[in-house]
């Protein structure tokens, strides 16, 4: 595991912990996506004025979560409580600047590695009780909530996922929608992108309902399902630079997306290749005998 990982892993909440080590999903399973958050949150997530104090306050007074997760525990970076932190500021303010101020500070936040919810916080309290649910299905509290929160490249992926949703959707069956949404889900449980979760889920239910053959729809989302987690799974086993995990993911999935598809072709492939050393085996057992 790379030495960013394990840092990633043990990223302190300011929470209390039963010490348990995850087993199924962990956050930092896309390496490639935290090397673009580290650089977006370099490049965009910066503070300026009084308005963005306001709405750190909490955090900077009680240090709620720790630096990485407070976006979703100290109750000012949802739309709402932003827009509560900042209508103080100054008295002159209309409404329409607070909630600019607002939404332009939760956007930036959007450029951090953990990202926001815009839609609701969570006390420290409820997190526990929540990450205890899911606990015995293996999920960690990291995990947890960084699937609660959205950030830049969590953002830019659903965007693409929508738009090649739509693109495949109006050109082709309806039956590779649901390939490309299988695949999609699956990323989307990997790499906790709630994003990328109702896309691959609208695009399940899309397919279903337009197809004439809807069983052949599931099969293709379980296809689809298969490829994406095979890439998945070869993609984290090599060691290395990321680039070269992504090439062997990359290629991993156009050889088992080839296979699903063409399985009487594929096994003639395969027979082909172990063919010379079927024969060297042959000739080294007769040897030897």
């Amino acid at each position: 595991m790379m030495e960013h990982e394990k840092r990633l892993r043990n990223i302190q909440l300011g929470l209390t912990g039963s010490g348990r080590t995850p087993i199924a999903f962990d956050v930092g399973l896309i390496t490639g996506s935290h090397s673009l958050a580290q650089w977006m949150a370099h490049e965009f997530n910066h503070n300026f004025d009084e308005y963005d104090r306001a709405i750190d306050a909490v955090y900077n007074s009680t240090h709620v979560g720790g630096s990485s997760y407070h976006h979703l525990l100290d109750g000012q970076h949802s739309i709402w409580g932003a827009f509560q932190a900042v209508r103080d500021v100054k008295a002159d303010d209309s409404f329409a600047t607070e909630v600019l101020q607002a939404g332009e500070h939760l956007l930036r936040d959007t450029a951090s590695v953990s990202g926001i919810n815009p839609f609701f916080s969570l006390t420290s309290q409820q997190f526990q009780q929540v990450a205890h649910i899911v606990q015995p299905f293996g999920l960690s509290k990291p995990f947890l909530a960084d699937a609660l929160t959205i950030n830049g490249p969590e953002l830019l992926g659903g965007m693409i996922a929508l738009l090649s949703t739509l693109l495949v959707g109006k050109k082709l069956d309806p039956s590779c929608v649901s390939k490309l949404s299988g695949a999609y889900l699956i990323s989307s449980i990997a790499s906790a992108n709630p994003m990328l979760f109702p896309v691959a889920a609208g695009g399940l239910v899309y397919s279903l309902s337009k197809s004439e053959n809807k069983k052949e729809a599931l099969i293709q989302g379980g296809k689809g399902a298969i490829v994406s987690g095979s890439s998945l799974l070869i993609g984290g086993l090599v060691g290395g630079p990321i680039w070269l995990g992504c090439i062997a993911a990359i290629g991993a999935a156009l050889a088992i997306s080839y296979s699903l598809d063409h399985p009487e072709k594929a096994f003639m492939r395969i027979k082909d290749m172990i063919k010379p050393t079927a024969s060297i085996l042959r000739k080294v057992s007769l040897s030897l005998g």
